[in-house]
């Protein structure tokens, strides 16, 4: 008796088992990780050595200059590359961890910026009497 169920009749299409595809995704995660790696080193360097440059104003003073053509598109590159591989990061983690980690991830926000809340308050308290100071001897 034949089925006509289309799972039952043989692909043309080779199937990939799951760890190849994720053989496959941890592959093109480490190669995008290593250009963001490179990109990271180059720039660290870049800002290093303009460190180490003179202090003085340049000719055009402080402010900053358009990039041009080929360095902005760089820039770019280098950052789509790094959002690129935190996606790859993000498709490996599993839905229910994802949500678990934003929720985290909100508290130590939340509690950061309670802390900062409680130091801002306590910077501008005005106190309504002096602080006591006591001399201290010195032999």
């Amino acid at each position: 008796m034949a089925s006509n169920d289309p799972r039952d009749e043989e692909s043309s299409e080779p199937t990939r088992s799951e760890p190849d595809v994720r053989a496959d995704a941890l592959k093109r995660l480490e190669e995008r990780l290593s250009r963001a790696s490179e990109a990271a080193e180059r720039l660290i360097g870049e800002a290093g050595s303009a460190a180490r440059g003179p202090r003085t104003p340049p000719a055009a003073g402080w402010q900053a200059t358009e990039p041009e053509g080929e360095e902005s598109r760089r820039g770019l590159g280098e950052l789509e590359t790094l959002l690129a591989a935190i996606g790859s990061l993000r498709e490996l983690i599993p839905p229910d961890l994802q949500r678990r980690l934003a929720d985290a991830l909100r508290e130590l926000l939340i509690a950061v910026r309670a802390v900062i809340d409680w130091y801002l308050e306590r910077t501008h308290e005005v106190r309504s009497e002096p602080a006591e100071v006591q001399d201290i001897p010195i032999a």
